[in-house]
């Protein structure tokens, strides 16, 4: 065998690792659909906390457009790679999130991945997110669940070429998506840890008061 084609067999495995290593990185998959849970199967006093929740994230804000209905989404949001539009966390079947389960909601709001596998844009602060406690996840989900439904199509997000395709944002995650619920600091009061809790995640506040780097995350030098 020639040094060549030894070269070019090396060349060739190395790029079907790659891929392959890509692939796992990238891909999740879907979570099957549920029939949509009708609003009163949800306990009251967790829709209330939920309620409350939703306005410490300031769900609204961002998923709705004013003069809209609420939690509808097509809010642009712009940013330096074009604009992405918010989606619509009502619990409309076929448009909405009527046919997430918890744990697929539960999923989105710690990995960025939607129920059908695909990857969300960070426009979402899920980075933030991910600090987010099961029993406040509960607690959103019952909120949004109880909403009422609204048929509203995503709108679609103009972003240039190859930032178009939501594989990519796989290798985003992997360098600054650090998953996991927040851990109380053990030399701190329970009233600081609480704020840090909701400053470092429901409340995301340092995706609005914290510079980015060259590829939109928040730079950690800030923190």
């Amino acid at each position: 065998m020639t040094r060549s084609a030894i070269i070019g067999g090396i060349f060739a495995a190395l790029c079907v690792g790659g891929a392959a290593a890509a692939f796992a990185i990238a891909w999740r998959p879907a979570i099957a659909a549920i029939d949509p849970p009708k609003p009163q199967s949800f306990d009251a006093s967790l829709v209330k906390r939920g309620r409350e929740l939703a306005a410490i994230g300031n769900c609204g804000d961002c998923h709705t457009v004013r003069g809209a209905r609420n939690f509808a989404g097509g809010l642009p949001v712009p940013t330096p790679f074009g604009t992405v539009y918010s989606s619509n966390i009502t619990p409309d079947p076929e448009t909405g999130i009527g046919r997430w389960s918890e744990a697929a909601f539960r999923r989105a709001m710690r990995s960025g991945v939607g129920r059908d596998g695909g990857h969300l844009y960070p426009t979402f602060p899920y980075d933030h997110f991910t600090n987010v406690s099961d029993e406040d996840d509960s607690a959103l989900y019952a909120f949004l669940m109880t909403r009422e439904p609204v048929r509203a199509p995503a709108r679609e997000n103009q972003l240039a070429f190859p930032l178009d395709y939501r594989v990519l944002v796989a290798g985003w995650k992997l360098l600054f998506l650090h998953p996991g619920s927040y851990r109380p600091d053990s030399t701190k009061s329970a009233e600081w840890n609480r704020g840090a809790y909701l400053v470092e995640g429901l409340a995301h506040c340092g995706a609005c008061h914290t510079p980015r780097n060259a590829l939109g995350a928040e730079r950690a030098s800030a923190s």
